[in-house]
């Protein structure tokens, strides 16, 4: 290996020695919420109709929970009604029909299964009226009958009744638009548990653009199922400053014994802190509140996890290299000097002998 050649390698190495250096970090997924089921909000119209509930027990008539949803306990054998309310609230008329689904829970989410796809507890659910026509502006009260099986297993089981719109769209495509209710039904005898959540430590970070983020893990510790709405406020600030409410990203809902985190973004401007962050989360009549320390400084865990590691293999991968050419050109220098002094006959000139005549 010549001079040139070695010039050569040097370069490649730094060549890539810089490129691990400025490669950039992965991108963070602290912040990025997955694409969730569609919730049924009662109340809240999807397109131009909406479905609220009409009827909360007595025992439940302060808890906004009730109010939203169908929540029941019921032991095997037994009947329960609800009266809920199906809108018209476009200027055309409808054309509904109205079905139980089913449901259920996880990672947080309360997803709806597809289509009219049924559950052991749809089953035992009909509704005063399956299809039913709206003029504009107007609406209808319907009874939803569940009917609980006398050997009906315990435990809780989820659904939802849809009202639903169909129409048709530009190439024979039908356009559907639905609204429920939900349902949490707890079956058996002696009721059901009482709901309970407590929380995990508060945990800050940042997002690969800089943003603040905290999650506090929320742990269904009771017998039914929660769905945990959370805030967060931050006070003595830098400066004295203070900032929020913040709302939760999304609504946790939780099954007996489920975890999940609630999470807040915050503005990418608020100063790393240190802050007072206080978080109140609530499920119903159920309230928990938290105040902690809180500092957003750092890189994302996301970026130093993936860049550091990189960085450092490549790194080693280069020492290698750079050793194994320094070896290399070692034993090429000795091998040329010993091959130098064994063979007189190379590089040496022969001195002509005068001779007598």
């Amino acid at each position: 290996m010549n001079l040139r050649h070695l010039r050569v390698v040097i370069a490649l190495i730094f060549l890539t020695l810089a490129g691990a250096v400025i490669m950039p970090p992965g991108i963070s997924r602290a912040a990025t919420a997955g694409s969730r089921s569609p919730s049924a909000s009662p109340g809240a119209a999807q397109g131009r109709i909406g479905i609220k509930q009409l009827e909360v027990p007595a025992s439940q008539a302060n808890n906004p929970r009730d109010e939203e949803y169908i929540v029941d306990s019921l032991a095997p054998g037994t009947v329960m009604q609800r009266k809920f309310e199906v809108i018209n609230q476009g200027s055309v008329p409808v054309h509904l029909i109205v079905y139980p689904a089913a449901a259920t829970i996880s990672k947080g989410t309360f997803q709806f299964a597809p289509g009219r796809t049924q559950n052991e507890m749809t089953t035992w659910i009909s509704v005063s009226r399956g299809a039913l026509n709206l003029a504009p502006h107007s609406s209808a009260d319907l009874v939803a009958t569940v009917t609980v099986p006398p050997n009906a297993p315990s435990g809780e089981q989820y659904g939802v009744i849809w009202a639903q719109e169909s129409s048709s769209g530009a190439g024979n495509v039908t356009l559907v638009s639905r609204v429920g209710i939900r349902l949490y039904l707890s079956i058996g005898a002696g009721g059901a548990a009482a709901p309970n959540f407590t929380l995990g430590t508060p945990v800050a970070s940042r997002t690969a653009a800089g943003a603040p983020v905290v999650r506090v893990a929320v742990h269904n510790t009771g017998g039914t199922a929660v769905d945990v709405r959370g805030t967060l406020r931050l006070t003595s600030g830098p400066g004295g400053v203070s900032a929020g409410p913040f709302i939760a990203q999304t609504v946790d809902t939780l099954a007996p014994g489920q975890s999940n985190p609630d999470t807040f973004v915050l503005s990418s401007k608020l100063p790393t802190g240190p802050w007072q962050a206080s978080f109140t989360m609530v499920s119903g009549l159920i309230t928990k509140t938290e105040t902690v320390t809180l500092s957003f400084n750092g890189t994302p865990a996301s970026a130093a996890h993936k860049s550091f590691p990189l960085v450092l293999l490549l790194v080693a991968i280069v020492a290698v290299i750079v050793l194994a050419v320094v070896l290399l050109l070692i034993l090429r220098s000795r091998r040329s000097g010993g091959s130098g002094g064994s063979d007189g006959s190379r590089g040496s000139r022969r001195t002509p002998q005068a001779t007598d005549a």
